[in-house]
C-alpha cells in the first residue's frame, strides 16, 4: 500500500553556471597619422564593451568590442598621448544545462597584457581577457511536509527557507551631456575613461521595482595637445528605473544588482557657447531578486508501528536569506614612489578589483586587492606611471556565527583621494561601496515515498502491553520509538516526559500496544 505524500512548493535560485571564457588579443597595428610617435609605453590596458548577451539553449552568447588603449610619451615633448584600437568579438560559453526563464550577470577581466612599440609607429599586442558569467534561474522544490495513515509515525523537521518570489532584468541606456565645471578648461582629447555604478535605494509597486543609484564617470582628459597639460573630472548620473519582477510587494526583501556593459564618451567642440562638452552614452543592466521567509516542514523519517516499509528520500538543499550587506567604507594607504621625485600626481585610478566576505565568529570580515595605478609628473615635468596592489580588510558584526554560511559581495570603488607627493610618498584614500547578501545553507534529507507490505507485519511482541528499556541522559525518544514500533507522545504519556529526549539514565516504560 502506498501512503499520500502531502506536499508543500518552494522556489528557490539555482545557480545554474559560473564560469569564465578565455579570448586571446593577439594584433599589431600602427598608429593613425593625428598620433605622434611613441618614446615609451607608459600603460597598455584592454577594455570591453558587451553590446548582447542572451541564453539560448545550453549557450550563453556574448558579443562586444575590445578596446585596447595605449598611453604613453611622444618622442618630441615627452607628452602623454593615448592611442586606440577597436575590434568586434564573439564568445559562445557552454554552460553544460538548458535552464528556462534564466538571467546572465557577465564581466570581464584582463588575464594579462604585453605592448610592445616595435617602431616609434608601429605596436606589438599579445594577452588574453576573459568573459566571466553567473547564470541563475528560479527553480520549484516539492517539500515532502506530512505523509497520512493511521499506523504511520513521521519526524518533521522545522525550519525557515528564502522563497524566491521572483527575477527581474532590465538592460537600458543613460545618455547625458556633460558640461565642463567653470573652473575646468575645455578638452581637446580624452586620454581614459571609466565607470562604475552604485545601486542604494529601491521603491515596490505590485510586481515592479524601481532601483535608484548613481554612475560615477570620471575622465583623464588632456585641454591643449602642444603643452599636454592635463585634467581630470568627475560626474554623478542619477539612475532610476523600472524593473518588472512578477510578484514583488513592499513584504519582499530585495538583492540588487547592477552591471556596466558598456560606456562610450565623445568630445563635443562644435557647440559655440560651450565648446568643452563631452557626451556620454553608459548602457547597465539590473537585476533584482525578490524574497520571502516561508516556514517550512519536512518528512525527515518515517515507519509504521504494524508493518515493515519500503521508502525512497532525496537530499534537500535550502538556503535562507540572513543578511542583506548595503554599507561604505574608506581605507587608507601610504604608496611608496620612484626614487625620482614626484611633483605632482596627474591621476589615481583602479582597472582590478576584487574581495570575499568570511564568517569570522562573530564578525564577517570582508578582505580584497585592487590594483591601484598612479600618473604623476616627475620633478623634471615629465609624466611616469605606476601601478601597485592594495590590499584592504574591513569587518562588520555578524549574529549568525553557526552553520554553513555563505556570503557573497561586491566590492566597488567609488572614489580615489590623494595626497600631495611628500619624500616620494603619496597618502591615498580609496572610498567603497559593499552591497551583497548571507545566507544560511541547510542540508536535509527528504523522504519523498513510503510503500508498506502487509504481509511483513512489524517485529514487535504483540502479547506484551509493556516492556522496559533502559535510556541514556538525553537519547532522542524518537529513536526509542521506531526500534519498539510505538510512538513518542506513548513514551511521553507512559513515563511523564514534556522533552523529545530522555531526561536521565535511566528505566523507561515502553508501550507496545
Amino acid at each position: 500500500m502506498n501512503y499520500d505524500v502531502s506536499r508543500d512548493n518552494l522556489s528557490v535560485r539555482n545557480l545554474e553556471f559560473e564560469g569564465c571564457q578565455e579570448i586571446p588579443v593577439d594584433i599589431d597595428f600602427s598608429l593613425p597619422d593625428y598620433c605622434p610617435d611613441i618614446q615609451r609605453i607608459l600603460k597598455c590596458q584592454v577594455c570591453t564593451n558587451i553590446t548582447a548577451r542572451n541564453v539560448s539553449g545550453d549557450r550563453l552568447n556574448v558579443e562586444g568590442t575590445a578596446c585596447i588603449r595605449i598611453i604613453y610619451l611622444d618622442s618630441e615633448n615627452m607628452r602623454i598621448r593615448c592611442c586606440e584600437n577597436s575590434a568586434p568579438f564573439s564568445t559562445s560559453i557552454d554552460i553544460r544545462c538548458t535552464p528556462e526563464n534564466a538571467v546572465a550577470l557577465t564581466s570581464a577581466r584582463t588575464e594579462y597584457i604585453n605592448c610592445r612599440a616595435v617602431s616609434p609607429r608601429k605596436v606589438d599586442i599579445h594577452g588574453a581577457f576573459s568573459i566571466c558569467a553567473k547564470i541563475y534561474s528560479k527553480n520549484p522544490k516539492n517539500i515532502s511536509c506530512c505523509i497520512s495513515g493511521k499506523d504511520i509515525q513521521q519526524k518533521i523537521e522545522n525550519t525557515v527557507g528564502s522563497n524566491l518570489i521572483g527575477i527581474g532584468q532590465q538592460q537600458f541606456s543613460l545618455n547625458e551631456m556633460l558640461e565642463m565645471s567653470e573652473n575646468k578648461p575645455a578638452p581637446e582629447m580624452i586620454i581614459r575613461a571609466d565607470v562604475s555604478m552604485v545601486l542604494s535605494d529601491y521603491k515596490t509597486t505590485p510586481n515592479k521595482v524601481v532601483v535608484k543609484g548613481e554612475a560615477i564617470l570620471k575622465i583623464l582628459y588632456m585641454d591643449d595637445l602642444t603643452s599636454g597639460n592635463l585634467q581630470t573630472m568627475e560626474y554623478s548620473i542619477p539612475i532610476s528605473q523600472i524593473i518588472d519582477v512578477p510578484g514583488a510587494d513592499e513584504n519582499c526583501k530585495y538583492i540588487m544588482t547592477g552591471e556596466v556593459l558598456s560606456h562610450d564618451e565623445q568630445i563635443h567642440s562644435e557647440n559655440e557657447e560651450n565648446p568643452g562638452m563631452i557626451s556620454t552614452e553608459i548602457k547597465i543592466a539590473a537585476t533584482v531578486m525578490a524574497y520571502t521567509e516561508k516556514e517550512l516542514g519536512i518528512v525527515s523519517d518515517i515507519y509504521s508501528t504494524d508493518h515493515d516499509l519500503k521508502t525512497e528520500s532525496e537530499p534537500l538543499n535550502l538556503s535562507q536569506l540572513k543578511d542583506i550587506i548595503k554599507e561604505n567604507f574608506s581605507h587608507k594607504s601610504s604608496v611608496d614612489l620612484p626614487e625620482t621625485s614626484a611633483s605632482k600626481i596627474v591621476d589615481v585610478w583602479s582597472d582590478a578589483c576584487s574581495a570575499k566576505a568570511t564568517p569570522q565568529g562573530d564578525k564577517l570580515v570582508f578582505k580584497g586587492k585592487m590594483n591601484l595605478c598612479i600618473l604623476a609628473l616627475d620633478v623634471d615635468n615629465i609624466p611616469f606611471y605606476i601601478e601597485r596592489i592594495i590590499e584592504f580588510e574591513r569587518s562588520r558584526e555578524f549574529n549568525e556565527n553557526s552553520g554553513d554560511v555563505t556570503a557573497e559581495i561586491t566590492i566597488v570603488p567609488t572614489s580615489i583621494g590623494h595626497s600631495m607627493p611628500r619624500d616620494n610618498k603619496v597618502d591615498i584614500k580609496i572610498d567603497f561601496d559593499v552591497s551583497g547578501a548571507v545566507y544560511l545553507n541547510q542540508k536535509h534529507s527528504m523522504i519523498t515515498s513510503a510503500e508498506t507490505d502487509e504481509s511483513k507485519p512489524a517485529g514487535k511482541d504483540r502479547d506484551a502491553s509493556l516492556t522496559v528499556y533502559f535510556a541514556s541522559e538525553g537519547e532522542p525518544l524518537w529513536d526509542i520509538a521506531r526500534k519498539y514500533y510505538t510512538s513518542v507522545n506513548a513514551i511521553k504519556q507512559e513515563n511523564d516526559i514534556s522533552e523529545d529526549i530522555s531526561p536521565r539514565n535511566g528505566m523507561l516504560l515502553i508501550p507496545m500496544n
